[in-house]
């Protein structure tokens, strides 16, 4: 490389490449394109590009592709070192392969998330240029986890840094939020931030371009103490080879290139925002099947976007059924962002009683209806919607109007029907389900809380299960409980017609009530406070989830015995339930709540939960994860503590159907968290109470996670 003189200030007079270019100090995605405006001009002239960062995909590679056949002819090459994401069970083979770089479990690993690539209909052709890049030695990835030891040292995953270098040796640095993702880079990604520094504009950046660039080599050299670095082993990359034996990489540039602005540029929402993958691919599932059917995205990836884009482009009435006062208000709200006028309905809003079928005799992109679905599951509302030509009927928490109090809304005679749900399945009511699928056609597209956080989507969260017990009294109500329970089942099993309807509901109810046992456990309320008073700080914002009003009271009073900033919210509260969100949004705290938080309650800066109430329900517990991990400006990692019961033996099928609960929660939510100790204090129950940690892991591990 070329000598660069320096005058006596550490300028150099010149700037990037040919262009002389300088990068801003500063770049937000809200203000600035930070594809164009900084990865663009950068890469043109670049012939080096080394970066840490957490997570690397092939749909970061996809929008900077126009300028990777320039940089491979000037010599360029990338090296990524970034976190693979494995569970513990995995990482526990992967480390005893560290030594031998071909090793099989990692190479399993990752085979499997390129698999995942190759099937998506978006990210198959950037991923196999990525194998040609890889294999022809243009772009070298290392892999790095914190080592087990250091767990809680978590720089690695955050302190995300970039190094450009150009021909004469310029080099440009940057630090910050984004990942080297799609999500990070593009557009329509998450609220990113970063600094940029040069090695020409002073003294100081100087001196942050040269730490940055010896930080980097220190870690790609595996020098870094608490950080295993290892190449890609060769199984995967043979493998990675055959994929892209004779393929001719660049004649794909073009083309993923055009696809690429496609992507961002023509599909837009109505308010401009381009659409993510996940909503472009719905939304043509959609078209396709004739406008019916049920999309189950995860919470937090614009399922409300979606609906409203389905709705911009949809040439009739339109009629949105919303499951609660505030999130009716949130479309509201959001439709008037886009131009219409919405007329809610119910909420104490009576005049559709007299103007309803009025307001759907006009295209959506006039006026759009929004209806509370206890207001819409009225027989009056019913006939009058039934009246209206050509109606779009968009059901957002679709699975709600399964119940029986809300099926009539199924009867509504709509031409064109959206339902919007992350976990479209009713847990235990196979009628409503069915009821609600032959309705709007089933489930067209799946985007699982899995498929958004490996896309970055979602933020990445740290799971910690807490330890507590049943009181001697609650494990004797357990037990009783469970021997009525089992007496039921026996006898409904030797029965020669099988069981009857009353044996069933009497089943079920007695189930209810011992679940209602653990939801509501004593040990929880001391439990909660002990958390928050050790782990909260002033300015985050946490969610507390409780059971009922009885348990949420106890522990807002304990917190604010502590003198910790707790406010309480539930559905019937005297309070302005949107002031106290708002506040809670603006000067952070601790929100304690039961079920009213668990749809459609927009709260992205939320950072902290903690679980007291049990559910067995995969739609409940999933949703209030997913309440936490939405992405918002200066949140990198989000926290969840979870309460988990402990029987106090396996020894009976009542010790069994509380840890069986507990656990199927419990491995959910450590499957995919960032912190690889997540199952440790389950280990340590499973082992405690003589079970097989074995048997335990295949527990864990039965099938993908959806978000159903």
């Amino acid at each position: 490389m070329a000598t660069v003189d320096r005058t006596a200030d550490g300028m150099t007079g010149e700037g990037w490449g040919a262009s002389g270019w300088t990068p801003e100090p500063e770049y937000a995605s809200d203000r600035d394109d930070i594809l164009n405006d900084f990865y663009m001009r950068a890469l043109v002239e670049a012939v080096t590009y080394d970066r840490i960062t957490g997570f690397f995909a092939s749909s970061a590679l996809a929008l900077y592709w126009g300028a990777i056949p320039d940089f491979v002819d000037r010599g360029g090459k990338i090296r990524v070192l970034c976190s693979p994401r494995i569970t513990e069970k995995d990482a526990q083979g992967i480390e005893r392969g560290y030594d031998a770089r071909d090793d099989e479990s990692l190479a399993a690993v990752l085979r499997a998330e390129f698999d995942a690539l190759l099937i998506s209909e978006q990210l198959r052709k950037p991923a196999l240029a990525l194998a040609a890049l890889i294999s022809e030695g243009l772009l070298e990835v290392r892999l790095a986890r914190v080592a087990r030891a250091s767990l809680d040292d978590r720089r690695m995953f955050h302190d995300k840094v970039g190094l450009f270098a150009d021909e004469r040796g310029q080099r440009i640095g940057f630090r910050g939020s984004l990942n080297e993702t799609r999500y990070g880079i593009a557009s329509d990604g998450n609220i990113e931030s970063f600094d940029a520094w040069t090695s020409w504009t002073g003294r100081n950046d100087s001196i942050r371009v040269q730490r940055s660039s010896e930080r980097f080599e220190k870690l790609w050299d595996g020098k870094s103490e608490g950080v295993e670095v290892l190449a890609l082993p060769a199984p995967f990359r043979h493998w990675l080879e055959s994929q892209a034996d004779g393929m001719a990489w660049r004649e794909f540039a073009a083309e993923i290139t055009t696809e690429t602005e496609h992507d961002l540029v023509i599909r837009t929402a109505p308010d401009g925002r381009p659409l993510r993958e996940q909503q472009i691919a719905g939304l043509d599932k959609w078209e396709e099947n004739g406008k019916r059917g049920i999309l189950a995205h995860a919470t937090g990836s614009g399922k409300t976007v979606t609906g409203i884009t389905a709705i911009a482009n949809y040439n009739g009435p339109a009629l949105v059924v919303a499951p609660s006062r505030l999130v009716a208000r949130q479309w509201k709200e959001q439709l008037e962002d886009t131009g219409r006028r919405v007329h809610l309905c119910g909420d104490g809003e009576t005049a559709w009683k007299t103007r309803l079928r009025n307001w759907l005799s006009q295209p959506a992109a006039e006026r759009v209806v929004v209806a509370l679905a206890p207001t819409a599951a009225q027989q009056s509302f019913v006939n009058q919607a039934s009246r209206a030509q050509n109606l779009l009927l968009v059901g957002d928490e679709v699975h709600r109007l399964g119940a029986a109090s809300y099926r009539k809304i199924l009867e509504i005679d709509a031409a064109a029907r959206l339902g919007l749900s992350a976990t479209p399945e009713r847990a235990g009511d196979s009628e409503g389900t069915a009821a609600v699928f032959e309705y709007f056609g089933g489930v067209i597209h799946r985007y699982t809380l899995r498929d958004a956080l490996m896309a970055g989507a979602l933020c990445d969260y740290l799971y910690h299960p807490q330890l507590v017990r049943l009181s001697p009294q609650e494990q004797e109500d357990w037990d009783e409980f469970s021997k009525k329970i089992g007496k039921l089942v026996a006898q409904s099993h030797n029965a020669s017609g099988g069981p009857t309807a009353s044996q069933l509901e009497r089943i079920r109810m007695l189930t209810m009530q011992r679940a209602r046992i653990a939801k509501k456990a004593a040990a929880k309320t001391p439990l909660a406070q002990a958390i928050v008073s050790k782990h909260y700080e002033r300015g985050q914002r946490w969610l507390v989830y409780c059971d009922d009003k009885g348990q949420m009271d106890a522990v807002a009073a304990g917190l604010r015995s502590a003198g910790i900033d707790a406010y309480q919210y539930y559905s019937d509260m005297p309070a302005d339930k949107a002031a106290t969100l708002r506040h809670f949004d603006e000067n952070g705290g601790v929100v304690v709540s039961i079920k009213c938080l668990d749809e459609g309650v927009d709260i992205p800066n939320a950072d902290h939960a903690l679980i007291l109430a049990s559910s067995r329900n995969p739609r409940e517990f999933i949703q209030r994860r997913g309440r936490v991990l939405r992405r918002a400006e200066g949140k990198t990692v989000a926290t969840v503590y979870d309460a988990i019961l402990q029987p106090e033996s396996l020894n009976d099928t009542s010790g069994m159907s509380l840890l069986q609960g507990e656990l199927a929660r419990a491995g959910n939510f450590a499957r995919d968290a960032l912190n690889s100790d997540a199952r440790d204090p389950l280990e340590r129950l499973v082992v405690g109470l003589g079970g097989d940690l074995e048997a335990l892991y295949e527990y864990l591990d039965v099938g993908e996670e959806t978000d159903d």
